[in-house]
């Protein structure tokens, strides 16, 4: 009986314990459709309730890219190759990097990315699951994404606009799954967005960064445009991290 008590209390202490530094998918979270859903989870070392939280999302990802001489060397920037890992660590910001589901035909290979109208319940239901567990900041959320995962970045803003303080668009615009301009609805409280692009990246995905923060500036937003960073190439550019989280923080905090 002895035994069989202490069991127990090992169990309920281990359900309880906090998740380590780095994990994947520490907490089980199903979509509407009961699929399991997978993320990374990133927490700084030491006490992280309270924290801000960063949520990641790359481009396409596919092994058949190889074979596509123009993607030869586009990796879709997965979050381990943004340095925004060691970042977040050092400035003590929780990053969350939610992995999509959904298999897609892309230039003839099958990929992964970001459709919108599948994955965005899965994924709010994934930032709600983390913010809750690890206790933190839910009024300090902010989202950023490179391609296809900026354009999910704007969906899930425009979906819920009250939850996050702002957004980082690179490479990418405000488009529907057609790969269509949209313009954003006026906001009472419009959120920041903060679009970048690097040197030498694709011109028509320029010209859609260029067009959809005037777009938003037009609808009351509050924008930034930062234009050919490096590296050069469709890529993250990681040297501007620190960058990055400054002016998403002013954008989300302008007072």
């Amino acid at each position: 009986m002895k035994k069989a008590s202490l069991l127990l209390l090992f169990l309920t202490l281990l359900s309880c314990a906090s998740p380590r530094p780095s994990q994947q998918t520490p907490w089980p979270v199903r979509d509407r459709e009961g699929n399991l859903r997978g993320y990374k989870l990133y927490l700084p070392p030491g006490e992280y309730r309270g924290l801000p939280l960063l949520v990641y999302f790359h481009g396409v990802v596919s092994e058949g890219f190889s074979r596509i001489p123009t993607l030869r060397g586009y990796t879709g920037s997965p979050v381990e190759e943004t340095g925004l890992i060691e970042f977040c660590r050092r400035r003590r910001i929780a990053l969350l990097a939610p992995e999509p589901l959904y298999a897609y035909s892309f230039l003839g290979v099958s990929a992964k990315g970001w459709l919108i109208s599948k994955e965005r319940d899965g994924v709010e239901r994934i930032i709600d699951r983390v913010i809750e567990k690890a206790g933190l900041d839910g009024g300090e959320v902010y989202l950023a994404g490179i391609s296809a995962g900026a354009a999910f970045c704007h969906h899930l803003a425009q979906g819920r606009p009250g939850r996050y303080k702002a957004i980082l668009s690179h490479s990418q615009a405000y488009v529907d799954e057609g790969s269509r301009l949209l313009t954003p609805p006026r906001r009472e409280k419009p959120y920041g967005v903060l679009f970048a692009y690097c040197d030498g990246d694709y011109p028509e995905l320029i010209d859609f960064v260029v067009r959809s923060e005037a777009l938003y500036r037009g609808s009351g937003y509050k924008t930034v445009v930062l234009k050919n960073l490096l590296p050069s190439g469709h890529r993250w550019s990681s040297p501007n991290n620190e960058r990055f989280w400054r002016l998403l923080r002013r954008l989300g905090n302008p007072n």
